[in-house]
């Protein structure tokens, strides 16, 4: 390929990756809800993502062999979408004319570039503007832990109402942190290349049912009732809760450390054996909802228990979809015949 055919070829999918991203930008700065709902730093931060793209981006499609160059998702669906309206308006005048015609359709990896687009553009800007949230909160927190000394962060008292707010915060810091890497950045040497993403609509209903802004309409019909920072009957009985959410809280956070740069929703970008996921397919799940079920004790009720239990239902669904969505990889096949268990070790 002569220098000149290179290059266009190489910016051509430079510059549909480009328009794909500001015009994501531009949703998210001017649309109602997300200039809104955004924080200031979640803004800034997706806009110096995308310039840090636009920049070291052209270096990388100019620089590169042709031979790897990835292939931009902003080209895929650009030409994909191109050839199935052709095929489409070809389809519509000539289907009574040949029996046997087939209809147009989207291959496998083009519908994967359409679902990760979705999925990147849904949860990025959701999971930096909780780190920001996370962020904030353990910086507010950290000058009262640190003029305690390490003997007074050991009190029952300190320990209920400074480190124990402290450690929930941290926790959600470096989670989201790593969901915002992962939904970030997608390369080869990351190990974390998108394989499939969740094809079915039932699957993306119980996955955002659980995020802004759709758990609020859930929370419409389905209030909700646990609470992190509940307080039980004495301060002992609240130190044993508390210690006892940090360590489910705990087995959450080790499976988005086990994920690393995979972290992500509804994809598959190859299949995790370690850290907790040597137990249990769904460590994260279990851990999450078994601390909401203790936090919510000092509210126990007919309506508490039926709002969790239907929480907890959309959690076992998103469990369902994911294992029928990856048990199409091989390599989910051989995970599943060596962990047997989907929550709870020998049990279930």
């Amino acid at each position: 390929m002569r220098v000149k055919e290179r290059l266009v070829y190489s910016l051509k999918h430079y510059f549909f990756n480009i328009i794909l991203i500001w015009g994501a930008i531009l949703i998210y700065r001017f649309s109602p809800y997300y200039s809104s709902f955004l924080s200031s730093e979640t803004q800034k931060t997706l806009l110096y993502l995308g310039l840090l793209y636009t920049v070291i981006g052209f270096f990388m499609y100019i620089i590169l062999p042709l031979d790897k160059i990835p292939q931009s998702k902003g080209h895929i669906i650009y030409s994909s979408t191109k050839r199935v309206i052709k095929d489409s308006i070809f389809y519509l005048k000539n289907y009574s004319k040949i029996p046997d015609l087939k209809k147009p359709k989207f291959e496998k990896h083009e519908k994967t570039s359409f679902l990760f687009l979705l999925v990147k553009i849904f949860f990025l800007p959701l999971m930096l503007n909780f780190f920001y949230g996370n962020y904030f909160s353990v910086k507010g927190q950290l000058p009262k832990l640190m003029s305690l000394g390490v003997g007074g962060l050991f009190t029952m008292s300190n320990f209920n109402f400074l480190l124990y707010p402290f450690l929930i915060s941290l926790i959600f810091l470096v989670d989201t942190l790593y969901f915002c890497f992962g939904y970030s950045f997608e390369a080869g040497f990351l190990k974390n290349k998108v394989r499939s993403v969740e094809p079915t609509i039932f699957g993306w209903v119980v996955a955002i049912a659980s995020y802004p802004p759709f758990n609020g309409l859930v929370s419409n019909y389905v209030s909700w009732y646990a609470n992190d920072y509940a307080l039980f009957s004495s301060n002992m009985i609240t130190f044993i809760a508390r210690i006892l959410v940090i360590i489910l809280l705990s087995i959450y956070l080790s499976a988005t450390l086990a994920l690393g740069t995979r972290c992500s929703n509804l994809t598959n970008r190859g299949i995790v054996c370690k850290g907790p996921y040597k137990y249990v397919r769904h460590p994260a799940y279990i851990g999450k909802n078994m601390a909401w079920w203790i936090t919510l004790i000092p509210v126990f009720g007919v309506l508490s228990i039926l709002s969790m239990l239907t929480w907890s239902l959309i959690y076992y669904f998103r469990a369902i979809t994911e294992e029928r969505h990856l048990i199409q990889d091989p390599d989910y096949q051989e995970y599943c015949k060596k962990v047997k268990y989907r929550f709870i070790p020998g049990v279930y």
